[in-house]
């Protein structure tokens, strides 16, 4: 089983999306256009993971986990965070930058969770 599959039930959290629109007066325009941009975003995050695994590039690897890691939590993602934490810290553990690749299953959980977290998301909520 993996990561992914444990966190299938619950892939959006919408009350972050609520709170934060609450804290910014109330204007639906500004959360749906940060939903839209995170959406945008979102393949490109994922794709900058493949090509630091692919490149063996340590620091490439942790800044992209970190953007998407963020990003997620600031829209709710509460799935696409968790993920990204899990490879975070698996990032960290590494002896160097050569054993890299042996995290492409955990990629793959990330790349299986982005259409279900965009569907979420898209979905009319506020």
């Amino acid at each position: 089983m993996s990561e992914y599959d444990e966190c299938t039930d619950a892939l959006v959290d919408h009350t972050v999306l609520i709170a934060l629109q609450a804290e910014l007066g109330g204007d639906p325009a500004i959360i749906h256009a940060f939903v839209r941009n995170y959406i945008a975003l979102l393949p490109w995050r994922v794709s900058r993971l493949h090509r630091a695994l692919d490149s063996l590039d340590m620091d490439d690897a942790m800044d992209a986990v970190l953007s998407l890691k963020t990003s997620s939590h600031m829209v709710g993602a509460v799935c696409m965070e968790h993920l990204a934490s899990e490879l975070e810290i698996s990032i960290r553990l590494l002896p160097n930058a050569d054993h890299l690749l042996e995290l492409r299953p955990q990629v793959t959980d990330i790349d299986q969770c982005v259409f279900g977290t965009t569907r979420e998301l898209e979905s009319p909520i506020l």
